[in-house]
This record gives C-alpha cells, sequence and structure tokens, in this order.
C-alpha cells in the first residue's frame, strides 16, 4: 500500500484524542488577590475551579464575568478552606470532571481576624492578638484560639492541597502559595500581623520541602508574597481609622514601597508566570510581587 493512502486510512480509522484542558483550583479566587489571580490564569487559558467563603451571590457573579472575559468554564464551591470538609468539596468537584487536567493549585484565600466576619470554626472577631505584647495571656492561660485557626488556614490547608493536587497532576504542573510580607527573612518582622504571619511562615517553609519533592515529577513549587495591594479589605479597615480605602493605600504604599501600591492583576500576572512554560524552571522561590517593599524592610 501506498504511504499516502496508509497514512490516510490510519487518520480515518484512529480515535482522536483532544488533549484535556487544564485547569486551575485558586482558593478564594473570587475577589481581592484571588479575582487577580483568577483573571489571570483564565486569559492564560485555565479553565478555572474556585473557592469562597460565603457570598454565593457575589461569586456566582464573578464566575459569570470570568467566563465571559476569556470563555473558560468556572466552578465555584463555598466553604471556609480552613475546614477539611471545604477541601474534601473542592476535590470532589474536580474528581467529578471527566474533560480536564489539573495544571495548578493556588492556595490564596485567608481573613483577618478583627477585620472580616466570623468565621465557620466560631472564631469570634475581636482584636488581632501579637507575641510579646501579653495579649496572648487571658487568666493567666496562653490563649492560642487565633494562632491555631491562622496554622489551619494558611499551613494545614496548604500543605493538603499541594498533597492532593501533585497526587491529581501530571508533568507541567504548579503549586502556588500567597504569603505576604514579614513571612521570610528577606523582609523585617510585620508587627500586627503575628497571627496570620504564623500561618503563613509554616506554609513558606512547606513550599521549599514540596519543591524539592515534586521536582521529579516536573512540578514546581513557589510562593508569591504579594506587596500593598489595592483589594477592598483596606476599605474596611480604613473604615475603623476614619479614612477612605485610597487614603489609607496611598499612606502605606507611600512609605513601603518604591514603587507604590499593586493591583491584584498585577499579582495575578506573576502567578500566571510561574503557572506558564516560561516558568517552568522556577521552584522553592517566595518570589516579591511587591513594588519593591522587601527593599525597605
Amino acid at each position: 500500500m501506498a504511504p499516502l493512502r496508509l497514512l490516510s486510512l490510519l487518520l480515518l480509522t484512529t480515535p482522536f484524542c483532544a488533549a484535556l484542558k487544564r485547569l486551575a483550583i485558586v482558593t478564594g479566587g473570587t475577589r481581592g488577590i484571588g479575582r487577580g489571580i483568577s483573571d489571570a490564569l483564565g486569559e492564560a487559558g485555565f479553565d478555572l475551579l474556585l473557592t469562597y467563603n460565603s457570598d454565593a451571590a457575589a461569586a456566582e457573579a464573578a464566575a459569570a464575568e470570568l467566563k465571559t472575559a476569556h470563555g473558560c468554564g468556572v466552578t465555584c464551591v463555598g466553604g471556609d478552606i480552613s475546614l477539611e470538609s471545604t477541601r474534601d468539596a473542592i476535590f470532589g468537584a474536580f474528581d467529578a470532571m471527566s474533560d480536564v487536567e489539573l495544571g495548578a493549585v493556588v492556595h490564596n484565600a485567608g481573613q483577618y481576624v478583627g477585620i472580616t466576619s466570623d468565621n465557620a470554626d466560631g472564631l469570634k472577631g475581636g482584636p488581632p492578638l501579637g507575641f510579646g505584647d501579653g495579649s496572648l495571656l487571658s487568666d493567666g492561660k496562653f490563649d492560642f484560639a487565633q494562632m491555631h485557626y491562622y496554622q489551619r488556614m494558611y499551613g494545614d490547608a496548604y500543605v493538603d492541597l499541594c498533597e492532593r493536587g501533585l497526587a491529581r497532576m501530571t508533568a507541567g504542573g504548579s503549586l502556588v502559595g500567597i504569603s505576604s510580607p514579614g513571612c521570610t527573612t528577606q523582609y523585617n518582622a510585620n508587627a500586627g500581623y503575628d497571627m496570620p504571619g504564623s500561618g503563613k511562615c509554616v506554609m513558606e517553609y512547606a513550599m521549599r520541602l514540596f519543591a524539592l519533592r515534586c521536582a521529579g515529577k516536573d512540578v514546581n513549587c513557589n510562593v508569591v508574597v504579594p506587596g500593598v495591594t489595592t483589594t477592598d479589605a483596606w476599605g474596611r479597615l480604613a473604615a475603623t481609622r476614619g479614612t477612605t480605602k485610597d487614603e489609607l493605600v496611598a499612606a502605606i504604599s507611600g512609605r513601603l514601597s518604591p514603587m507604590g501600591s499593586v493591583t491584584p492583576r498585577q499579582v495575578g500576572d506573576g502567578v500566571a508566570f510561574l503557572c506558564s512554560p516560561a516558568g517552568r524552571i522556577v521552584t522553592g522561590v517566595s518570589l516579591p510581587v511587591d513594588g519593591g517593599v522587601h527593599l525597605k524592610s
């Protein structure tokens, strides 16, 4: 049989298997920094599985906007990411999908106790606690409730998400955590961020271990450190100080950041780079996307 006829016959009789589309899991991916990450990954061609804490209507509205903007598939899962049951629901939703492969897991979700609403574990608001100022002492005993919550939110959840994600990834996947200035030695300690920072320090250390252990699978693992990022969370803090979000962001970024404030989409672009072929060789780093905050810390 002539070679061209044989090739034509093979093409006609061999089932066509389209490449699976890559999906990114982004915790807290419907607002703030997470929304910027989702926007960048959606534009880069990922389908999205996004988590939110409690506002289902706002999450679905964000999902609709992302679908319209990028033509990507978007699924939302609600719940407190510090709870194992929420993480079960995330991967249950992924495992039910047959037309995608897991390309990235980005742990971004977080809360700041004392500013945001009550969380699902029953930990109420109140002032943030700190190390060395006596605030952890209550009636002569240590009150570790906030510290342990943040350990679950950032430390436990990050490790669990990475373990489950890595087990489902093929070559070329990415694991990314979103940290904060002050959680590594490239920054000065961030006074006033003691409790969240204690959880994110666990994330930073675990990231380096995952980077070593998943390199053989051609999966990279990194942390992104945003600077003063223009999200609605600043508005809630500004309201407690009798100022506006824009004024507060300008004052803080003017003091800390040589290049000024950062947008959620700029943080998202940093994450998208790490999840791209161009960023494949970058692993085991805490990448500042902070406008130079690390230079002044």
